[in-house]
């Protein structure tokens, strides 16, 4: 347990104790310190830019190579480069083959949703070639502000939800067409 939950912890029960011995309110604001400890989630640390993704303040922790992504700050990107990548997309796109992407940094949605077209892919017909893109700088050059996202031949079809097995057939099949 990092040194930094166990802080929150220890605090947190100091001043529910100091509340109960006292009789007065310092109970309530021990209550937010302990929580954020026994859970080990701390969205103060996450507004900051702070958290370290090895203690695990980070409210999604990943399962990716990149342990670093859940508190990476978000970089503006030019419009132009938007513009320019998801066009380079889709003219690498075969014939007959359809790419679908899935946009996440590993949090629990973006692996629901992978494993759902996972799954769609395997009871429709065709030539599917699946990714997923764990690179913040390429996420958000689809626009994608909220993850995980579905791109199916280089055109965002679903962002900030994980999508259910007949929502992904269907999106593919009309793709498709």
């Amino acid at each position: 347990m990092s040194t930094n939950r166990i802080v929150r912890i220890v605090v947190g029960l100091a001043l529910i104790g100091y509340g109960i011995y006292s009789g007065n309110a310092w109970f309530y604001l021990g209550v937010l310190p302990l929580i954020t400890g026994i859970i080990n989630w701390c969205p103060l640390e996450m507004k900051m830019g702070t958290c370290d993704p090895a203690s695990g303040c980070c409210a999604t922790p990943t399962t990716g190579k990149d342990e670093s992504t859940c508190c990476t700050p978000i970089k503006e990107v030019d419009p132009k480069t938007i513009q320019s990548f998801s066009t380079t997309q889709k003219s690498t796109i075969a014939d007959g083959v359809t790419q679908i992407l899935i946009l996440g940094t590993g949090c629990a949605k973006c692996v629901t949703l992978k494993n759902t077209v996972d799954e769609a892919i395997k009871t429709l017909d065709g030539n599917f070639e699946v990714d997923k893109v764990e690179d913040i700088e390429k996420i958000m050059s689809y626009g994608v502000v909220s993850t995980p996202g579905l791109v199916i031949n280089g055109e965002v079809k679903s962002t900030g939800k994980a999508l259910s097995l007949t929502e992904v057939v269907k999106l593919i099949e009309e793709e498709k067409k």
